[in-house]
């Protein structure tokens, strides 16, 4: 199933929001599935995030590059509250590189796993409590342009 991002503000500064939408209209992807984030880093980045959720209270992954401390950080938020912050994966970005960080989501009868595909070919993966059915929320903050069109 292809899968195509409607980006909803250019304005730079402010967040990045996307909508997702298949072919068929239906605005969200399978938690059993994947979705690519393409973009840039920032030049003279510090940190970007990028939240995949079925909206902002209910979120698989909150997925953070802290750029200066050089690690990755990700929790998961379930009706608004925040889990555990896991901490210490080294960061593969660099100022100004283009990137493709791939998210493959499995349930399990406990809660969800995502895997995190890295630029680098390295990967981890993210376990958490949090039963959602479906992804329609995927939110980028920070030092990252995405690029709206999935196929760049």
């Amino acid at each position: 199933m292809a899968y195509a991002t409607e980006h909803l503000s250019d304005n730079a500064a402010a967040s990045n929001l996307i909508r997702i939408r298949n072919a068929n209209q239906l605005e969200s992807f399978p938690v059993d599935g994947s979705f690519d984030v393409r973009g840039r880093v920032a030049p003279k980045a510090k940190s970007f995030a990028i939240s995949l959720g079925t909206d902002a209270s209910n979120l698989y992954i909150c997925f953070k590059a802290d750029l200066t401390k050089g690690i990755i950080k990700c929790h998961y938020k379930e009706d608004g509250k925040c889990g555990q912050e896991v901490t210490g994966r080294s960061c593969p970005f660099h100022e100004g590189q283009e990137v493709k960080i791939t998210f493959l989501f499995e349930a399990t009868d406990s809660g969800s796993i995502v895997t995190v595909n890295l630029p680098d070919h390295t990967h981890f993966r993210f376990s958490n409590p949090v039963r959602l059915n479906i992804n329609k929320y995927v939110k980028v903050d920070g030092d990252f342009r995405h690029y709206p069109d999935l196929s760049k």
